[in-house]
């Protein structure tokens, strides 16, 4: 036995020595054993086996510029240390690869690199097919846009060897998955053709078309699984950035009511109405139709046509749009601004090529832009360095990309953008042959530059992180299948993506008059909406004629707005630590409870999370949103208030065939109990009695830096029995008790720190009574 530890003692074998059975590797949080022949390995954690030896080779590669793969046959040590095992591998075809294991107390890091052989011609860098595996381990969550076409968000099951950004339904490309129930994470970084297995065959991961891999697995529970890979994330260039809280309250874009014909009268006329129904907005997106040209003409402007507006009548024009369609852009912005309203622009990083080179370039409607990154070589370019026409949904004809990894380019881009004078934008690059370009991370690099100047960004193609403020879904639509919104919204969040935005209420393309069918999807699609990190509307719920429904979709924005200094102060947590504490699935937040594993399925449909460390969410959606009343709802261990109803359970017990009319704000009150909400301009926390033990909430306000704490000392309290202390100040703080609720409420301030304890020194003599379903 080789033990590989913090003191080394008992190690036997040396360098290039006959090796034993068992090379075993001991860590703070977990044991790698290592069976030289077959490079098979496992892991255990306290002794238990948690990802057992794949039964024929833990590692298989092909020989260089090949496609086929050997499993490895034979292992020896090149060297060791503390932190580090070296080892020489070859596979059945003779074909040798070093594998060097970085070892952390919490993680460990495997890269694998095949040696290319005498034999080959060194033209350029050899490239390979290699895939790392163990035995099967689920359940699994993540994935990214790959695990959100799935029937559960359970995606034991899947395999897919051209594992990238196939097409725009797979814009957020991440290989992370986690293992709540075994406390393990994995994950492999390639911006290119990756291959990923987790079945009941292999838990594989692996790549082709490249010289060698970089995979990372993970130990510990799900905080320290979160924590740690946040860390590996930014030491592998894919950092998350701070988000900012404008885009947690409720926003809009124009895309879901005007489609791409949008313009400047018909836009603002929108808002107008929201605003004068009692609509709160902070944000809208205006995706198409600001820049020059006649509409669905080749040679029309584009998002890149940069600080170009359609503001000049064109003769000759007949796409039955107003000529120009933005004719005043300075009373528009200053309209938005006037009312606290954010301008961002759809935005893309393509750039039409010349005429001669199958694009449309028109210098009238583009600009000088096109032809500036030409002449500067800031497109992707071949080994020639010409630069490579690409296909993309807009603009048509054949088009040139932004190099990302040319800092000149992205400053080059960003000053571009900046002449749009707005507040930020939406990324949304569509790509159509995505294999071609083998680039998952096109736009992280851009993004980040965008935001850290100050931008409001919206992600939408990205690789593992999301360097931006929200990641928005893909389009979604009535007639598309909704339960793939919630599968693909939780395994983003599993994917260490939590500040979801699950897209427009309502979607897009609804035509006037609207089905009975499609009113109902409408209120409930926007109730999802309303429990989800991020929010926006778009056709006005006035059209659906039905003051309930109206009333139903403007109670779910309300409340939403009300809460974004909450589900914000979640977020920044999330940003801090790593962990989806804006969107907990329940099998990570719950992660021995097996009850939790196979929920949120296409037949089952008990989709749950935690919105942040007190809310555990409920809607009533998926394609059965037009008959569904009733859901069994599933409720772990802890106590949960009904936030309408008051009513209380404890956790945990299955709610059978709870009501969910169609006006109801789907949430329990649990975790930490206590909420901060957004009255005019002040912030309130509103404090349950439900919470068996004291605790500490930690709110972080809207400029995304001040902070208070809110403890709760006592938990045996009535109304006249309780107290607030501004601690920070050393006053008592007058506080509304809201009898239905059970909870305080009172005004908090930055920077100020809040303590709830009894009026009285006796311990456990005052109770508040509260009387618990069973169920």
């Amino acid at each position: 036995m080789l033990l590989i530890g913090f003191s080394y003692s008992g190690l036997q074998a040396q360098p290039g020595n006959k090796l034993p059975a068992i090379i075993q590797v001991k860590r703070k949080a977990y044991e790698l054993n290592i069976q030289p022949a077959g490079f098979k390995y496992a892991f255990k954690v306290k002794g238990k086996e948690i990802a057992g030896f794949h039964p024929v080779s833990g590692l298989r590669f092909s020989a260089a510029g090949d496609t086929v793969l050997y499993d490895a046959v034979s292992t020896r040590i090149i060297s060791k240390s503390q932190d580090l095992l070296r080892l020489a591998v070859t596979n059945t075809k003779g074909n040798k690869a070093e594998v060097n294991v970085y070892l952390s107390d919490e993680y460990l890091n495997i890269k694998v690199k095949p040696e290319a052989g005498a034999s080959y011609a060194v033209t350029s860098q050899p490239q390979f097919v290699i895939d790392i595996r163990t035995a099967p381990v689920q359940p699994a969550y993540g994935l990214g846009d790959h695990g959100g076409y799935g029937p559960s968000t359970n995606v034991f099951g899947f395999a897919d060897n051209r594992f990238l950004n196939t097409d725009n339904g797979l814009r957020f490309v991440s290989s992370f998955a986690i293992f709540p129930a075994q406390g393990l994470g994995q994950v492999i970084f390639e911006n290119g053709h990756k291959r990923i297995g987790l079945n009941s065959a292999e838990n594989k991961m692996g790549a082709a078309k490249v010289s060698g891999i970089n995979a990372y697995y993970f130990f510990g529970p799900p905080a320290t699984i979160y924590k740690n890979y946040a860390q590996v994330k930014a030491k592998e260039g894919y950092p998350d950035l701070k988000p900012k809280y404008d885009f947690f309250e409720l926003g809009y874009e124009a895309f879901g009511s005007l489609g791409w014909n949008t313009y400047q009268a018909s836009v603002q006329k929108d808002l107008e109405t929201y605003l004068q129904k009692g609509y709160y907005l902070n944000w809208a997106v205006v995706g198409s139709g600001f820049w020059k040209g006649e509409r669905k003409k080749p040679e029309e402007g584009s998002t890149n046509s940069f600080g170009i507006w359609d503001d000049i009548a064109e003769p000759g024009r007949k796409d039955g749009l107003p000529n120009p369609r933005y004719p005043d852009v300075a009373t528009f912005k200053a309209f938005l601004q006037q009312n606290h309203i954010n301008l961002l622009l759809g935005l893309r990083t393509n750039f039409k090529a010349p005429k001669d080179a199958g694009g449309f370039y028109n210098p009238t409607n583009n600009g000088p832009f096109p032809l500036e990154g030409l002449q500067q070589n800031y497109y992707v370019a071949d080994a020639q360095s010409k630069p490579i026409p690409y296909k993309v949904n807009f603009p048509q004809g054949n088009i040139y990309i932004l190099n990302p990894d040319k800092p000149a380019a992205v400053q080059w881009f960003a000053d571009g953008f900046r002449k749009w004078g707005v507040q930020g934008y939406k990324e949304d690059m569509m790509l159509h042959d995505g294999i071609k370009l083998n680039n998952d991370a096109k736009l992280n690099k851009v993004n980040e530059h965008l935001m850290k100047q100050g931008n409001l960004v919206m992600v939408r193609n990205s690789a593992f992180s999301v360097p931006g403020d929200i990641i928005r879904l893909e389009d979604t639509k009535h007639g598309f299948d909704q339960d793939r919104p919630v599968i693909n919204m939780l395994n983003y969040a599993a994917s260490g993506a939590p500040n979801v935005y699950p897209d427009i209420v309502a979607g897009k393309y609804l035509t006037l008059p609207l089905t009975e069918d499609q009113k109902k999807y409408f209120v409930r699609n926007a109730m999802f909406s309303a429990v989800s990190p991020a929010m926006s509307v778009g056709l006005g719920p006035w059209h659906m004629e039905n003051p309930a429904y109206e009333a139903a979709v403007k109670k779910a924005c309300n409340w939403h707005n009300q809460l974004a200094p909450y589900i914000y102060s979640a977020a920044v947590d999330a940003f801090e630590t790593g962990y989806p504490t804006t969107l907990t699935p329940l099998p990570i937040a719950f992660p021995h409870d097996t009850a939790t594993y196979n929920l949120a399925t296409k037949t089952k449909r008990q989709y749950a999370w935690l919105l942040g460390p007190s809310l555990l969410v409920t809607p009533a959606y998926g394609n059965d949103y037009a008959t569904v009343e009733r859901r069994s709802v599933y409720l772990p261990a802890g106590t949960w208030q009904d936030l309408e109803s008051g009513e209380i359970f404890r956790g945990p017990t299955t709610l059978k065939n709870y009501a969910f009319p169609i006006n109801k704000i789907p949430a329990f009150v649990g975790g930490q109990g206590v909420l901060v909400k957004k009255e005019q301009t002040d912030l309130y926390a509103t404090v349950f009695a439900l919470m068996p033990r004291a605790s500490t909430y930690r709110f972080t306000y809207p400029d995304g830096n001040a902070r208070s704490l809110i403890n709760r000392k006592t938990t045996n309290w009535q109304p006249d029995k309780v107290q607030v202390q501004d601690i920070t100040a050393g006053r008592t703080v007058q506080a509304e008790y809201l009898a239905k609720d059970r909870a305080l409420k009172f005004k908090i301030e930055a920077g100020h720190d809040y303590e709830i304890s009894s009026s009285r020194p006796e311990k456990g003599k005052y109770h508040t009574p509260v009387n618990i379903t069973k169920e």
